[in-house]
Parts: structure tokens; sequence; C-alpha cells
């Protein structure tokens, strides 16, 4: 029979091919390749032996070096016994290959569950230690909701492993020629073989579930986005300094992790090593200033020392009160876990809160009424700064030179908290909602009617700006800065040491930073500012439209560290072409991309909702709001959602408690991120409508037209747009035709259809 030559490297055999004959290796070496693992068979072995019994190919089989294979048999022979008994020799090569096949499967079975156990241990111990060495510098311990799905470690009931001994011992047993022979003598060689096929194809299942496991625990200690244990310990050691006595435990830690991780990923591993050091040479190595910057640093202590006294005496609090919060801001300090629950901890957490807001307020109106305020009461007023002691003195100084240029910008809608408070003051903007959607006026209407107060006690408390600003203080500035924080349990108003990952400097919010963020969102989802309203374009001929105006949001940077953002009002007051509001913590340290896709998403979902009315989720008048209810009420029944996208949806909807606005928030961000790419994230329907409700604009759809799942929905968009310029079109034509002037927010109606 012909030999066929092999090339080293070659693909012979596909996976999932049809099997149409045995190959018997005369020389060389091949490789089956599962995915998961790999059996090297050499010379004696047989090529497709590990599927007779599907007669589909499971592997993809490649030569390692140049081979000779020969043709050795049907498949339907190995169904005869009487095949194994006239060609005893040849039957007991196929039994033996097949033998070791399985053997070796076993082996790596072993290998694999030993080596996710031990990666097992070494996650957990990692992280115990990173909640550890957190605790002990007095920070929060971020919360890495990876871990909740960590592998469980792999274990073996009692009865498994007898099993696995004596499947292992069976097939170690018949290894040798005498025990194969043996065999095929007994004519039982075709059942041998149909039952180390089907235990092969076993082990296979099992072993790609324990690779899972085994990939799972390395991505936990290091993944290349650098959401790990490995980074976690890397900020650690930052913040740490390497003066601290935990800091040689924490280099210890990372590298054990990067050995354990280089194993198996060098690549991946030396990437994380080297972008971890030249963040630490970035700032000057872990020990931190030259001897110049730490002068510098001395002067500006100088000022620091005795802050809390210093901001007292700025606006002469009441001596009472100034003692009160003195005493508690010290006991604060004395907290072996300021996140502890304990009733004690939380009373002092709450005494401080309620002492720091009214101090707050204190500070705010001396400030207001100064003509030359100190850095120290910006820090105050902007970060939440009150003592050195808390927020580290190092940190302080940061703090007092950030300051000494740091603002808002009003041109862009971006306030400091002292710069918002000082603009309900001025009457520049009215006061928030509360938490119950009421205005400043509907607050104090509630009260004339409920008889708290009369209607010349009302029209006095409406006069007076202070009124406005303690409302504004109150109700939205707390409970917002609560949020903000991201700590609602244990929220300390306070800047403190262990709030911050890495500092100040690094984790600063400035106008460009959210301003700039914002407006990547813009660059895709372009309308998502602009407001329908009516706009009379001629009142002679009665010729009026709905046009679209860009309504830019008012951010306000909350003086907190934090993680989250907040779409606190879509509007302000009843007027539906004002500002919306929206705040972020001033020092983040959170992604700031994922904070603002959120707040976005919960934004367009409120401003829908506004514009609607009571017909927001009336599915009869086509609206964002109405098709995603319609999407999520009925998703069971949609034929165009897949089985898989709707367990999807069902478990969507039960992490978010049914609550259709996170859930469309979470969509949104997907949307933006990875559908504007052209990665798809979402099934046909959610893509469907966010296409046709926020369009992207007109370069992103452009880019979009080379990929066939946006043919449909886009060619949809592009009909309802030319339907809209058409329209417009005529307006302009008729206008022509009476001798008018075309208004510039005809033109930039058209504008906007063509972004």
């Amino acid at each position: 029979m012909d030999v066929k030559q092999i090339k080293k490297g070659d693909l012979i055999i596909k996976k999932d091919s049809v099997m149409d004959n045995l190959w018997y290796i005369v020389d060389g070496g091949i490789t089956m390749d599962y995915g998961t693992y790999k059996i090297e068979l050499q010379k004696g072995d047989f090529v497709g032996l590990a599927d007779f019994d599907t007669g589909i190919h499971s592997y993809n089989y490649y030569a390692t070096e140049d081979s000779q294979l020969m043709a050795f048999s049907s498949r339907d022979n190995l169904y005869n016994s009487s095949f194994y008994i006239s060609k005893p020799e040849n039957c007991r090569a196929l039994a033996l290959s097949l033998n070791r096949m399985v053997r070796e499967s076993y082996q790596q079975l072993s290998d694999l569950c030993t080596l996710s156990s031990e990666l097992n241990k070494t996650v957990f111990d990692a992280y115990g230690k990173f909640c550890e060495y957190t605790r002990e510098l007095h920070m929060s311990v971020d919360i890495f909701s990876a871990m909740d799905e960590a592998p469980e470690p792999i274990s073996m009931s009692i009865n498994q492993k007898m099993i696995f001994a004596t499947h292992n011992g069976v097939y170690n047993v018949l290894a040798g020629k005498e025990s194969a022979s043996s065999v095929i003598s007994k004519g039982i060689v075709s059942g041998y073989m149909l039952h180390a096929i089907l235990d092969l194809h076993e082990v296979s299942g099992a072993i790609e579930y324990v690779k899972g496991t085994v990939d799972d625990s390395l991505d936990l200690l290091m993944v290349e986005s650098e959401d790990d244990i490995y980074g976690r310990l890397g900020s650690l050691l930052i913040k740490a300094t390497s003066d601290h006595p935990i800091a040689a435990e924490i280099k210890a830690l990372m590298e054990e992790i990067y050995e354990t991780v280089h194993k198996y990923s060098p690549e991946l591993a030396e990437a994380r090593k080297y972008t971890h050091d030249k963040k630490i040479e970035s700032i000057g190595g872990v020990s931190g200033e030259t001897s110049d910057k730490s002068e510098s640093m001395s002067s500006v202590a100088s000022k620091l020392i005795g802050s809390l006294d210093s901001i007292i005496k700025f606006c002469n609090y009441p001596e009472e009160r100034a003692a009160k919060l003195k005493e508690a801001v010290s006991a604060f300090k004395n907290l072996s876990d300021p996140y502890s629950t304990d009733n004690d901890v939380r009373r002092l957490r709450s005494v401080i809160e309620e002492n720091f807001y009214t101090l707050y307020l204190a500070v705010l109106e001396a400030r207001l009424e100064s003509v030359d305020v100190p850095i120290l009461i910006k820090m105050f007023l902007d970060f939440g700064y009150l003592d050195e002691e808390l927020a580290g003195m190092k940190n302080a100084c940061e703090l007092y030179n950030i300051c000494l240029s740091y603002s808002g910008d009003k041109d862009k809608g971006v306030y400091t908290a002292s710069e918002w408070l000082t603009a309900i003051f001025l009457r520049e903007r009215e006061p928030s909602i509360n938490e119950f959607e009421q205005s400043f006026e509907e607050y104090i209407r509630e009260q004339v009617t409920n008889g708290r107060i009369s209607d010349q006690q009302a029209k006095a408390i409406v006069a007076d700006r202070g009124q406005k600003v303690m409302f504004e203080l109150q109700n939205m500035f707390r409970r917002t800065s609560k949020i903000c924080s991201g700590q609602i349990l244990s929220f300390c108003p306070i800047l403190c040491e262990y709030q911050l990952m890495r500092g100040p400097k690094e984790d600063l919010i400035d106008p460009q930073i959210i301003s700039e963020a914002i407006n990547n969102v813009k660059a895709i989802d372009y309308s998502i500012f602009y407001r329908e309203t009516m706009f009379i374009f001629s009142e002679k001929e009665n010729i009026h439209d709905v046009i679209h105006v860009e309504v830019l949001p008012d951010i306000i940077l909350m003086p907190v560290v934090g993680s989250r953002g907040i779409m606190w009002q879509e509007i302000s007051g009843r007027d539906r072409m004002t500002h919306a509001r929206m705040m972020f913590p001033i020092i983040n340290v959170e992604n700031l991309e994922k904070i603002v896709l959120k707040v976005l998403g919960d934004y367009r979902w409120e401003m829908c909702k506004r514009m609607q009315g009571m017909r927001w989720n009336d599915v009869t008048d086509p609206s964002l709001t109405s098709l995603y209810c319609d999407y999520l009420q009925f998703y069971r029944k949609n034929s165009d959602v897949s089985p898989e996208q709707k367990e999807k949806i069902k478990l969507g909807l039960q992490r978010y408690k049914q609550n259709f606005k996170e859930y469309f928030s979470s969509d949104y961000a997907n949307y933006i991120k990875y559908e504007s790419a052209g990665s798809p994230h979402l099934n046909k329907v959610a893509r469907g409508i966010l296409y046709s409700q926020c369009p992207f604009r007109a370069e992103v759809r452009k880019k979009l037209t080379e990929n066939p799942i946006y043919n449909d929905i886009s060619e949809k968009y592009r009909i309802k747009v030319a339907q809209h310029l058409r329209k417009l079109e005529n307006i302009i034509k008729k206008l022509n035709s009476k001798g008018q002037e075309v208004p510039i927010e005809l033109k930039k109606e058209i504008e906007f259809y063509n972004m």
C-alpha cells in the first residue's frame, strides 16, 4: 500500500471533518490537538483512532516532524471481532495505541487537577493578603467583583477517586503486549476499544473544564486589562511607600504572582511587570520625593498644621459645636477600621457627617463675604479636606498645590462644589430638586399647604438667597456626595488617606478631563443632548416645525473621593429646555469612562421619559423607553431573540432586579463602547432600538456599513433622515417662493440631520 509523505507543520486532518480512513504512522511524529490539551503520537500509533465511534474527528492532527502515513483500515472493520482475530499483530498495535492515548489523557487530567488546586489556593491567599494589607494601610478594600466568580477548588468524591484509580489501573495493566494479546485472543477487543474511546471522550471533557478553571485563576492573578490582584497590589505598593513595614511583603507577593503567571504566559507577565516598573519610575520610585520636593513640602506643611482649627476660626464657628466636631474627628483618627459597621462607629460617622455640613455652610457663608479666600478654605469646600492627619500630610501638601490654580469651567458647564453653591447664591442657577423631586418653590408651597409656615414667611424664604443655598446643601448636596462616594453605608465626608488609591493628583477630575470624557460619547451619540422644541419659521405664512436644540448639562464635581457618578435631574424646574445636572466625585478612584457611560445612559432614559410624559412606556408611541420596555417585557415571545439571548436577558433582569433603566444603561454602555467599533455585544432587537433612538454620528455609521449586521437598521435610519430632510427642503422652497429669508435655526436643523 502507498505511503503518504507529510511535511513538518502540515495539517493532516481538521477537527469536525468526516473520518474516511484510519492512518498508521510508519515514521515521524503527529500531534493530536484537542484545543485544551495535546497528545503526541509516534511511530506505530494511529491517526483517527480516537473517534472511530462517531466517525467525526474531534481533534486537529498535524505533523511535528517529517512523517510517513499509510492507510490502515476502514472504520467499519473496527466493529468486527473477526478482523481483530484474523490480524492479531495489527490489532494488538491498535489496542496498545489507544491504551496509550487514554493513559496520557488521564495523566494530563491528574496534572491539571493538581495545578488547578494550587492556583486556586494562590489566588485566595493572594487576595486575602491584599485585603489584609489594605486594611493595614487604613484604606478601603476595592471591591473586586471577579472574585465572586472565582473557580471553586477542584475536588473529587471518594466514588470518583475509586473510578479514576480503577480506570487508570486497568489501562496500566493492559499496556503490555501480553495483556493486549489476551484481549484479542478472547475476542473482546472491539468491546474494549469502544469502552476506551468513551473514557477518552469523558476525560477530554473533564480536561476542558479543569483547564477553564486554570485559565480563570491565572486571569484573577494577572490579566492584560490590569483588572487583577497584581495591579491592585501594585497600587498598594505605590501608596505604602518603600519605608512602610509591609512594602517588602507586597513586593514579594507581586514577585510570586509574576513568577507563577510567567510559567504559563511569559509575554503577559513581562508586559505587566514592565508597566508596573514604569509607573514606579514615573513617580520617582516608591520612596517619594527628592530633597528639593521635601523642602517645598515642609514649607506647605507648616501652613497646614492645625487645619481643623484654622477652618473653624475662618468662620467663627460656635465653640460648643466646634468642640463636638473636634472630639468626633479625634475619635475617628483612632479607629482601627473606619469602614466598621459596629453601632458605635456608625454613630461616630453620623456625628461627623452632621457637624461637617453645618461647618460647611458656615464656611461657605464666610467665604461669600470674603475678598481674599485662603487656599485651605478652598481645599475644604471643594475637596472635603478638614484635617492633615486624616488626609495624610503628603496628600494635603499635594492638594494645596493643586488648589493654587484649580477651578471649574463655567463655559463648559463644569463647576466645583463651592462654585456651584455660589452660582445659586448669586441666582445664576436655581437649587436642584430634592429626593422627592420637588423644586425649592414646590417644597416651600408644600410647607405652606401643610400649615408649617405662613404665606408671608414663604415669600421671605423664597427671596432669601441663603435659604436657597441651604436647601441645596441639605438635599441634593448631602445625598449626592454620599452616592458619589460609593460608600453609602460607611460614608465619611472628610477627605481621608484610606479613601485614596493613588493620590489627589493622579485621580483628580479637572474640567478638561470630564469634558473630554463626555465629548467622546458625543462623538458617537451625537444627538444625546439635543431636545425637540417647536419653532415658527414664518408667522405670516404660519410655517412652523419641530427643531433640535442642544442643551448641555451642568457638571458638578462633588467634594468627595468616590467611584460613582449620578444623573440627578434631566431638567431644571418645568422648562424642558433647561440644563440637566450630573454629579461626579472630584477625586475619582474608578474608571471614568465607565462612570460617564452609566450616567449618560441614565440621562438618555430619564430625558426620554420627561419628553414623552404619561406615554413614556406606551409602545404605540415609539420612543426609546417605550420600545425598550416592550422589548424587556415580552422578550420570551420575541422570535428575533435566540434561546441563548433570552437566557442572557433573564439573568440580566435578575441582576438589575427588574429595573429596566439599569438594564438599558448597561446596554447603552456596550452600544457606545463596542457596537460603535463594529464589535457586536447586543442582540438584534436591542441594537435596532438603540440605533434608531440614539443614532451614531455619520463618520461612525459610514465605518459600520461594511458590517452586514448593520445593513437593515442603517437603511431604515437613512430613509427616516431622508424624509426629514425632504420636509425641511420643502419648507425652504416655500420660504424662498414667498421671498422670505431662511432662518438660521432651519439651517442648523439640516446640519443636525447630516451629523
